[in-house]
């Protein structure tokens, strides 16, 4: 194996390892996605519920106003 043989076998090692990082960016990427969208569901929805609380009559510890 001579010098360019080494210098093709390097680049082609480093392509490989270029497109894999690329695939577990785009997996990560994906990921961080999916779990914004699910916490900014949750917001949402916590957001929609928060004017809905219920008073209870039987509360003795909440003074008039």
């Amino acid at each position: 194996m001579n010098e360019l043989d080494i210098l093709r076998k390097n680049v082609r090692d480093l392509q490989e390892q270029l497109r894999n990082a690329h695939a577990r960016i785009k997996t990560l990427n994906d990921e961080l996605f999916a779990r914004r969208n699910k916490d900014k569901n949750i917001e949402q929805t916590y957001r929609k519920n928060e004017g809905m609380w219920a008073e209870n009559p039987d509360a003795l510890h909440i003074k008039d106003e």
